[in-house]
Order: structure tokens, then C-alpha cells, then sequence
């Protein structure tokens, strides 16, 4: 008997001892609040999750307004564990994001949680990302794009085939799913060389694996341990866990490197991101044999430190980024335009007036799709009001002093692109849809620092212009045969998700009516 209460009597000191333990823990955390040492305004510390404690509670972009409404242009909080900046003043955010880039020239580390993102330009850092971006920028420029827009554009017809498969059937539906389908197959042919046909309802086993990669939402257990402990997320992801699934990243990774390894033997070409990829190398491998022939010592003419070229796995961390940003920023945006031309009309009236004065019935080729003005505006409009990411992150490389307070080495800035674009000091009337708000003579009368929905800077999206003429494309060819009409199942306002990409909750459901030839 004795030994039972002894035991007893151990057992709840401890309990005592780990509750003391953790209130003190809770009281040090809530007091060691480095932004109130520094004398930036900001909301009491919460321990362990932070901020995000609040944006699990509601969404991230109704937060960010109530923090820079009640503490300033400036504002102190903690994402978990890790301190940061919430800065909207337009000027700092310039010297963030331009100025003194060389400062902030790095994002907050995906260590732990990305997998094989984490070899991606998101993740990398200093020189190895300057490096990575220098190769793979050319991808992206006018002439590289003109050679991906006939890949683009046959995505683009089977988006409209399908569109008028739903006004012939007179049948409401969820265009949030097919633009999901337009953006997956268009991204995977574009970069992966990969045919997904997901708009013909085909590969369902490969397109069940690639959308495991675009539904990380805040059930996913790694994100809080990312959040809580960043030194627990490195060592579990050195072990090979992370926030995506490994049969998925198993399944898609053999597939990739099968095709690189048939466009390495030949076997295969067409004009997307992997054959690109290749192609650089080959000729890096002709310069180099070039400059050991003539054994030159030019320093200009060598290589230096740098690597020359990516390896397979560079290559399909870079693809399977440009896939998950790609997806989700290309199918909200047409989402979102789509949401907007069923509950605005006249706006849809106006792009397809500019549609049929600019293109008729001809071929919609690259430099006429760059006529249609309007339909550019309105794009912006939709891109202001539902930016593809609601904050950019930068991380201080070294102490900094941005405008009236100290940044410490390290910390994170964080710019609420969101909150900015719907700031009425700006904008005036936030809230509704105005296209003219981007003609040339009203753009001029703002800052830059107004319009920031794919970043600034160095580090801004390499995939922007991508994106666009991709949405831009898929939107022409489906407005001149179709028009969106709002429906009885169509939300007004729209609810949202509450994860840091924004996209409807409930879908976007709409009628499409055939236009009358």
C-alpha cells in the first residue's frame, strides 16, 4: 500500500512540476517580446503559435487589415515562434522589396517542409539562388514564351470545347474545377512536357497524385511543427518527411525523369521548360569543349564558382514549383475574372467587344492577344482585389534600419499585398470592380507600391508573365464563343479560404450561354 502511494504521490508531482513548467513557459514567452525592446507597435506575443493562433480563426487578409488598422504602417508580430514585420508603409516596402534588395535578397527558409522544394528558386538563398534564377530566367522571356504559346493555346481550346459542352447541356457547375484543370493542363504540357488531359477527364491516377501537392491546408501537421520548432521540421526533413506526401513525390518525380532522360537520348522534343533545360546544358557542354581546345585563361571567358547548369533534380524541384505556384495563382485567377464577369455584366460586355473588334474570327496569335487592352485591365482589377498570395516575405540578411526602427539580422518582413490593395488611401470605393482603374493615366497617379500582386524586385515571380498570357489566352478564346452568367447557386460575396493563397470556398458556380454566331 505504501508503494502505491508513494508512486501516487510522484506521479502528480510531476504532473504539478510539468503545469508549473508550462505556465512559466506560456509567461516568459508572453513577456520575451523582442519587438517591445525595439519600440515597434504590435499585439502582445502569443506562445507557441503566434499570429497564426488568429488567422486559424479567421482569414489571414481580415487580420492583416485589423493589424495595421489598430498598431500603424508598421507592425511587430510572431509567425509561431519566429519574429516578423508587417510593413505597408509604401516607401519602406520599396526599399524592401528594390532599393536594398541585397538586403532582403532571401525568403523565410522552407527547411524541414519542402521536400523537394526545397532545391526550388522559393527556397534557395544568396548565391546558389541567384545562380538558379540566372539559368532559368530565360524560360520565361517573349521569345521563349511565343515558343510554349501554341502548347498554351491548344489547352486553351479544349477549355473553351468544354465550356460549351456546359451552355449546350444548360448546365450550372463549379467553373472553379475546370479552371483547376486549364491551369493543371497547360502548366504540366508547358514545363513538364507531360499530357495530362485532365480537361478530357483523362490519367486520373496522375492528375489524383499531382493535386495532393495543392491541397496543404492548415490539417497538415508538419505546418505547425514548421511554425513551433523549425530546428524539430529541419531534422524530421532530413529523415525524408515533409508536407507532401512521398508516394505522391515518388510517383510524379519517376515520371519527370523519365522524360528528361527520353529528351536526353532525343527521343522526344517540343518546347516547354524541360527541353529548354536541356538545351542549356548541351550548349554549356559545347562552350566548355570549345574553351578547353583553346585552353584559354581569360578569366572573363570562364565559369568561375558558379554552377552552369541544373542536374535532374534542380530541374524537377524547378517544374514542380512553377507546378504548385503555377496551379494555384493561373486557376484563381480565372476563378476570380470568371466570378467577375457574371456579377459585372456590362465589364464582360466591354472585353467581348474589344474581343471581336480586335481578333474578329482570325487566329488568336501572340502579338494580336497583346492588343486587347481592356481585357488587360480588367485582368489587373480582378489581380488587385484577389491577389494570388495575400503577403510577400523577405528575411534581413544583416541588421537594418528600416525608416524609424532597428530590423535584427534574421527576422522576417512580411507585406500585406492584400491590405494594400484594398486600402481605400489608395483606392478609392476597394470593394468594387473597376478596370479604368488601370488605364494609362490613372497607373501614373499611384505609387508602384500600390499594385503588388506577383512582388517586386529581384525576387519577384519568375512565372508572372507566364501566368498571364496563359489566363489572358484562355480567357479570349472562351468569352468570343461563350458568356458567364450569374446563377442561382452563384455566391455573392464570395467566401474564402484561409490559407495564404486565396481561392472561394465554396466554388464559383456559374451558367455559360452559347453567343449567337
Amino acid at each position: 500500500m505504501a508503494y502505491f502511494l508513494i508512486t501516487d504521490s510522484i506521479t502528480t508531482a510531476l504532473l504539478i512540476l510539468l503545469v508549473v513548467t508550462f505556465i512559466y513557459y506560456l509567461y516568459r514567452a508572453r513577456k520575451n517580446n523582442i519587438f517591445h525592446r525595439l519600440g515597434v507597435p504590435g499585439p502582445e506575443r502569443i506562445p507557441v503559435l503566434g499570429e497564426m493562433f488568429h488567422v486559424i480563426r479567421k482569414h489571414m487578409t481580415m487580420h492583416d487589415t485589423d493589424l495595421v488598422r489598430q498598431y500603424g504602417k508598421v507592425v511587430g508580430i510572431y509567425e509561431g515562434t519566429a519574429p516578423a514585420l508587417l510593413v505597408t508603409d509604401l516607401d519602406l516596402v520599396r526599399n524592401v522589396l528594390i532599393k536594398d534588395s541585397h538586403v532582403f535578397i532571401n525568403r523565410r527558409g522552407m527547411e524541414g517542409i519542402g521536400g523537394p522544394l526545397e532545391h526550388s528558386l522559393i527556397a534557395l538563398k544568396d548565391e546558389e539562388w541567384k545562380n538558379a534564377r540566372s539559368i532559368v530566367s530565360p524560360t520565361f522571356s517573349s521569345a521563349k514564351l511565343k515558343a510554349m504559346y501554341t502548347l498554351m493555346g491548344e489547352v486553351g481550346d479544349t477549355y473553351r470545347d468544354r465550356l460549351l459542352e456546359y451552355a449546350d447541356k444548360q448546365e450550372l457547375f463549379n467553373i472553379n474545377e475546370l479552371n483547376g484543370q486549364h491551369a493543371l493542363d497547360s502548366i504540366s504540357s508547358c514545363l513538364f512536357g507531360i499530357e495530362t488531359n485532365s480537361l478530357k477527364n483523362e490519367n486520373a491516377t496522375l492528375i489524383k497524385h499531382l493535386k495532393k501537392f495543392f491541397t496543404v491546408d492548415f490539417k497538415n501537421i508538419f505546418l505547425y511543427i514548421f511554425l513551433i520548432s523549425p530546428r524539430l521540421a529541419r531534422y524530421l526533413g532530413k529523415k525524408g518527411y515533409s508536407i507532401f506526401p512521398s508516394d505522391t513525390i515518388n510517383y510524379v518525380s519517376n515520371i519527370v525523369n523519365h522524360v528528361i532522360s527520353q529528351r536526353r537520348q532525343h527521343l522526344e522534343r517540343r518546347n516547354d521548360f524541360i527541353q529548354m533545360m536541356i538545351d542549356h546544358e548541351e550548349a554549356v557542354k559545347v562552350e566548355e569543349a570549345m574553351t578547353e581546345q583553346t585552353k584559354t585563361k581569360d578569366p572573363q571567358q570562364q565559369w568561375g564558382t558558379l554552377k552552369k547548369t541544373l542536374n535532374d533534380k534542380e530541374i524537377f524541384s524547378q517544374g514542380l514549383l512553377f507546378l504548385t505556384a503555377g496551379f494555384e495563382t493561373t486557376s484563381a485567377l480565372l476563378s476570380f475574372f470568371c466570378y467577375f464577369m457574371t456579377i459585372e455584366p456590362v465589364v464582360q460586355e466591354k472585353v467581348y467587344e474589344e474581343i471581336q473588334q480586335e481578333l474578329g474570327n482570325d487566329e488568336i496569335t501572340y502579338e494580336k492577344l497583346n492588343r486587347l487592352q481592356y481585357l488587360e485591365m480588367a485582368i489587373n482589377e480582378t489581380l488587385r482585389m484577389y491577389p494570388p498570395f495575400i503577403r510577400l516575405n523577405r528575411v534581413a540578411s544583416y541588421d537594418y534600419q528600416l525608416g524609424d526602427y532597428h530590423v535584427p539580422k534574421g527576422s522576417s518582413v512580411n507585406v500585406p499585398v492584400y491590405q494594400i490593395h484594398h486600402d481605400p488611401e489608395y483606392w478609392p470605393e476597394p470593394e468594387k470592380f473597376i478596370p479604368e482603374r488601370f488605364s494609362p493615366a490613372e497607373k501614373v497617379k499611384r505609387h508602384p507600391m500600390t499594385f503588388l500582386p506577383f512582388g517586386d524586385g529581384p525576387r519577384n515571380c519568375i512565372g508572372m508573365r507566364f501566368a498571364l498570357l496563359e489566363a489572358k489566352l484562355a480567357i479570349a478564346k472562351a468569352l468570343r464563343d461563350v458568356e458567364l452568367q450569374k446563377c442561382e447557386k452563384t455566391e455573392v460575396p464570395l467566401q474564402l479560404g484561409k490559407m495564404n493563397t486565396l481561392k472561394a470556398k465554396n466554388g464559383v458556380w456559374v451558367r455559360a450561354v452559347r453567343r449567337s454566331e
